[in-house]
């Protein structure tokens, strides 16, 4: 907590911090648009229709999963096609690098380090780091043929995204914006979101029929009731949340400061331009995300 007050302090102003994260979502906002175009032009540009893995496999034809293969297959020379597979095999090795590496520094010091044995040797700790590295990779390998019983692998990461990332989100939002907010009601109510995510996909997945009560539709397809399954997962997490805050003592509101909403003095920013101000943007991302709902409902 003191480094993370010490990092905002460093900070000249909270204008330049806005700016930055705003520069970086939209950074982040270009990762769907890569994702998602080839897989549209594939659908427009492919002599042969594009099937569910599932049926793919069935009919020896194409699925989903294979769009960029078969993109640089047929408008890549063999030179480039040699350059494409290595661009893909390099975004893979990157991307499983920093997972791995995240993976083994989050179990090292934020969880043996701080729980299980706090006066361990360095020595110690880089064994620990280097083992869990080992395992988290024999895990990630075998959790990968999970896969194979998924329409895609979109609709793979979507389930684990509704499992653990929706109550997360859920956890992050009221750490930060409430300062009644306590580490014990972000446990519970993260483990409660998650556990019920789960136990809801588990639901569907033993009844079919349940998928009206979870997705509110019979005919729900799998993104739908991925979507719903995070929504429910979210309020359960920030339900429990809240009640479990009420029945623990917070933190003082001194060692909030900077840190979470309620409890820090928010500087008055005198932006030059109307299109400075977070206001503008946050009104026109608002505008065209409820566009969007209407045009695709």
């Amino acid at each position: 907590m003191r480094a993370e007050r010490e990092l905002i302090s460093d900070i000249e102003s909270p204008s330049k911090l806005i700016r930055a994260v705003c520069a970086t979502e939209v950074v982040e906002m270009v990762v769907p648009l890569i994702v998602i175009l080839p897989g549209l032009l594939a659908l427009a540009l492919l002599p042969f229709p594009l099937l569910p893995e599932g049926v793919a496999v069935a009919t020896h034809g194409h699925s989903y999963n294979e769009v960029l293969p078969l993109m640089l297959v047929r408008y890549c020379g063999p030179g480039l096609i040699g350059l494409g597979v290595t661009a893909l095999i390099a975004g893979f090795m990157s991307g499983m690098a920093g997972n791995v590496s995240a993976f083994s520094t989050v179990w090292t010091y934020d969880i043996y380090g701080a729980f299980l044995n706090k006066k361990a040797s360095d020595q110690h700790y880089v064994a620990m780091g280097r083992w869990c590295t080992l395992i988290g990779v024999l895990v990630s390998v075998g959790t990968a043929y999970l896969v194979q019983h998924a329409a895609s692998i979109m609709d793979y990461v979507q389930q684990l995204f509704s499992f653990f990332i929706a109550p997360l989100f859920g956890t992050v939002i009221l750490g930060m914006l409430w300062k009644r907010a306590t580490k014990e009601a972000g446990f519970w109510g993260l483990l409660a979101g998650t556990v019920t995510s789960i136990s809801l996909w588990l639901w569907v997945q033993h009844d079919p029929h349940a998928l009206r009560y979870v997705a509110l539709s019979p005919d729900a397809k799998d993104m739908a009731e991925n979507v719903y399954r995070a929504l429910w997962a979210w309020i359960v997490c920030v339900l429990v949340t809240v009640v479990v805050s009420y029945m623990t003592k917070p933190r003082p509101v001194a060692e909030l400061e900077g840190l979470v909403y309620g409890a820090s003095v928010l500087p008055k920013e005198h932006d030059d331009h109307w299109y400075q101000r977070p206001i503008v943007w946050a009104g026109t991302v608002a505008v065209v995300f409820i566009f969007l709902n209407i045009a695709f409902w």
